[in-house]
């Protein structure tokens, strides 16, 4: 559920046969919420509202036949080869619960850029999870704007090749910061020309707006959001998108809670500066982590000295082909191999492995860690160009020097991080003015956090929590991002607290021991 990538900043943050038709009163034909508006004669039809176009799904599950799939379509926006739309693909799978619910979960990925997973594999892992989450409810899977199965999809097959030849070479950072540039400028402009990417059709802002309209036309009369990581950022945009029309939204569940005042590359420093430390605290000297090391941090800066000054050469296996990957790994890459390790408690016991292992010259030491990075940065359940496009529209530019007054203030990794001149938003564009500000929800919110979370980090999930005082919060030790994900005692709760989001909220482990 995870993606990470070289060149830009690292990532927050992880498809016939019919479907049977089980909704009640529910036509297959086209569902628009309301009438286009009349268009003068010499101009062409722009559509001005959303519609839900069911269909046949274009995978087979094996497993379960109760699955509906469906098209939400944007309002058009005209371009130069005419208008164009977005098709966005929503996958709903019926609870097989004999206690099932009227109001169904609507899953809300991170990213931004990060696919629901709606091909055949992922449905069915999906309706595990919906069991073993004990959701007893329908559950609700959409792409977004640009990302997996949408159409037109945000994609630079130019910008993945290079992506992949780079890590086999050893290249200056600037200059791969450059290249890698120059590729996703002529990709966007591509895009542009075709009518797939413009300004104003990005963001969470636009992305809240097709949510509100999927739970505006589907046959339910409330949903449950649960979002991860820019999940949550999108949950709780929906929810304040109309005060005086609230979306139907009857409980939250925040996992990673990334608020609309964090985020951006001015925050980077400190983000990565502190999360690392954090960390260094955590596991230097715990069993099972460096309990023979007596200074992680004074380790870490060694490895980093040694691979600046001679890269290692790696060859790792594939979990995609059958094809090795090869890696020059030099210390820019390694520090990001190691940041992107904290996101998973289970990669945790490599870190430190690796680092040994570099100083050691033993790269068997090394080769796992870094084949775990590299084989998840390199999978394609993210949409970079997504990724950029929405991170870069949510957050205004900033200057170089306030990007710069945080680099001093958090100088220990100041070398590892990106420079102000290759920060995509100063081409690509930016928002005007900030997202609005958090307000404390009316609708029932469960908060979670993992307490290392290396990238939304808990501090910020304190702090709001502190604001929204009926809000519940959950801390999760010894968790990375996401505890969803992370702890199946929290997992297989989360259907009590929909069903009792009134109560107070414990994992089932938890409860159990009690």
């Amino acid at each position: 559920m995870r993606k990470l990538w070289w060149i830009w900043v690292l990532c927050l943050g992880i498809a016939g046969a019919a479907a049977t038709c089980w909704f009640i009163d529910v036509s297959p034909e086209t569902i628009t919420a309301r009438a286009t508006e009349s268009t003068p004669d010499n101009a062409p039809a722009i559509a001005t509202d959303y519609e839900l176009r069911y269909r046949r799904c274009d995978f087979q599950s094996h497993w379960r036949k109760d699955v509906r799939c469906a098209d939400l379509l944007t309002p058009g926006y005209a371009t130069d080869s005419g208008e164009q739309r977005f098709h966005l693909p929503v996958v709903i799978l019926r609870s097989s619960s004999a206690e099932r619910r009227d109001d169904p979960v609507i899953y809300l990925p991170g990213g931004p850029g990060g696919s629901a997973g709606l091909d055949k594999h992922s449905i069915e892992f999906w309706q595990s999870w919906q069991e073993y989450s004990n959701l007893h409810r329908d559950l609700i899977l959409m792409d977004r704007r640009g990302v997996g199965q949408s159409e037109p999809a945000l994609t630079c097959p130019e910008y993945d090749i290079y992506s992949e030849q780079a890590v086999a070479q050893h290249i200056e950072p600037q200059r791969e910061a450059r290249e890698a540039a120059e590729l996703l400028q002529a990709c966007f402009a591509d895009l542009e020309a075709a009518g797939h990417f413009r300004q104003d059709q990005f963001g969470t802002r636009q992305s809240a707006a097709d949510l509100a309209a999927l739970m505006r036309l589907l046959p339910y009369d409330q949903f449950n959001l649960i979002g991860v990581s820019y999940g949550t950022r999108l949950a709780l945009a929906t929810v304040a998108l109309n005060p005086e029309e609230p979306p139907p939204v009857r409980t939250l569940v925040l996992d990673a809670l990334y608020p609309p005042d964090q985020g951006g590359l001015i925050s980077w420093p400190g983000v990565v500066t502190q999360s690392i430390e954090r960390f260094i605290r955590w596991c230097q000297g715990r069993q099972g982590c460096a309990e023979s090391v007596p200074d992680l941090n004074a380790l870490l800066m060694q490895a980093l000295k040694t691979l600046e000054s001679q890269p290692l050469e790696l060859s790792v296996d594939s979990w995609y082909r059958t094809e090795s990957i090869e890696v020059v790994l030099d210390d820019h890459r390694m520090m990001t191999t190691v940041f992107s390790a904290l996101y998973n408690h289970g990669d945790w016991p490599m870190i430190v492995e690796a680092l040994q292992g570099v100083v050691s010259e033993e790269p068997e030491r090394v080769t796992p860690l870094v084949e775990s990075f590299i084989n998840q940065a390199l999978e394609g359940g993210l949409s970079r160009l997504t990724f950029m496009a929405v991170d870069c529209f949510d957050h205004t530019l900033g200057t170089e020097v306030a990007y710069n007054a945080e680099l001093a203030r958090y100088p220990r990794y100041a070398a590892y991080m990106d420079r102000w001149d290759s920060y995509i938003c100063r081409w690509l564009g930016s928002a005007d003015e900030p997202l609005p500000p958090l307000e404390p929800p009316a609708t029932p919110t469960l908060i979670l956090a993992g307490e290392l979370d290396p990238v939304t980090p808990a501090q910020w999930s304190r702090d709001v929590s502190r604001r929204w005082p009926e809000a519940q919060l959950y801390i999760a030790e010894e968790v990375g991002h996401s505890v969803i994900w992370s702890d199946t005692c929290v997992e297989s709760a989360l259907g009590r607290f929909l069903d009792h989001p009134e109560q107070e909220w414990t994992p089932e482990c938890e409860a159990e021991v009690e």
